[in-house]
């Protein structure tokens, strides 16, 4: 693609050296930055609104559909494991201000690309920091699905609700921690608000290197843990105990133990198929640093951003298809709706008071 050749700004184009100790990167690199593309002019982002439109409108429905799960599983406190429930609001409030952060994201990248500061790297502290969240959060799924399985023993005596709760504010304060302190690495010697050119190549090399065999662990993992469900469901039908009674405890067991393994890799799956490539092109900006400053780095980017986002859709429909409390819960909400829209205006005291004394 061809591209328009730009000068950056007077910290840009000064010596190897003074450019080296204020970006952090290597002299060869630094060298090369007054030949790159001009990202406004050459990308021509700005003109398609119709992409725009479409991207927020996806957004949208993403975060009205995470709102609405958010009320559902709010309103469940007796048909659902408190882990569970507080762990799927979670990832429904992460995807709710990831939405609204992709909504203004994407008005301000097709706005302009230009200027680094600190409002460009508040954007990017909640668009990156949802999805560690996000990541963090399928991780503490995972490990509370192993200890349940493996250390019964143990899982039985903590107190589910308060421990999810504790475990669920440390993430986000963890996440967020990093995230901050990572931002004073962030490039502000190139007047580009673009994340992959402002943080240093060993940062996506980090990300990249951390991210994939922590997703590979949890697909794994919750792939285990739903075949061994499922080969203790068959195991139990097989053999009969002592009592009835214990039987159909056993029994009921393992399908809880079932649902929430096949409700667990429901979740996960999605999160890998669509953040694997986001990663994986992180990789190849380690390898190949040129590429970070061409006009299809962005539109891989971008193209990438809306695969996470449709991940953030498929979450409220993973969890009314797999979840039947979730299932009733809908369908009483919209049962006492359409009542509400049927029934007249309600009778008056004084009425009421007249009818029965007729």
């Amino acid at each position: 693609m061809n591209c328009t050749l730009r000068s950056f700004n007077a910290s840009t184009t000064t010596t190897p050296t003074t450019s080296n100790s204020s970006a952090g990167g290597d002299p060869a690199l630094q060298q090369a930055l007054p030949e790159l593309c001009d990202f406004n002019t050459s990308c021509r982002f700005r003109s398609h609104w119709g992409w725009l439109v479409l991207m927020i409108s996806l957004a949208s429905v993403t975060c009205s559909a995470n709102l609405l799960s958010l009320v559902v599983l709010r309103r469940m406190h007796a048909t659902m494991s408190p882990v569970m429930r507080l762990a799927l609001m979670n990832l429904s409030l992460t995807d709710v201000v990831g939405s609204l952060s992709y909504i203004y994201h994407s008005v301000m990248s097709f706005t302009t690309l230009e200027v680094v500061g600190v409002e460009c790297k508040i954007r990017y502290l909640f668009y990156v920091g949802m999805n560690v969240v996000t990541l963090y959060t399928l991780i503490y799924m995972t490990v509370e699905r192993l200890v349940a399985v493996t250390l019964p023993f143990l899982h039985v005596r903590v107190d589910g609700k308060k421990f999810t709760a504790v475990a669920l504010t440390l993430i986000w304060v963890a996440s967020m921690a990093t995230l901050v302190s990572g931002m004073h690495r962030l490039r502000t010697d190139l007047d580009l608000c673009l994340y992959h050119v402002m943080v240093p190549k060993t940062t996506h090399l980090l990300n990249a290197s951390l991210a994939l065999p922590t997703i590979v662990f949890i697909v794994l993992s919750n792939l285990a843990l739903y075949v061994r469900a499922r080969r203790e469901i068959t195991k139990i039908g097989r053999t009969m105990v002592s009592s009835a009674e214990d039987n159909q405890r056993e029994r009921q067991l393992a399908h809880m133990a079932e649902k929430a393994a096949s409700t667990t890799l429901a979740v996960v799956v999605p999160f890998a198929s669509f953040n694997t490539p986001l990663y994986v092109l992180m990789l190849v900006f380690y390898c190949r640093p040129e590429f970070m400053y061409s006009c299809r780095s962005v539109g891989l980017l971008m193209s990438f951003s809306t695969l996470l986002v449709l991940n953030s859709l498929c979450n409220p429909i993973i969890y009314a298809w797999k979840l039947r409390p979730v299932q009733v819960e809908l369908a009483k909400m919209l049962r006492m709706r359409c009542l509400a829209r049927k029934s007249g205006p309600a009778p008056t005291v004084v009425s009421t008071v007249v009818t029965r004394l007729s």
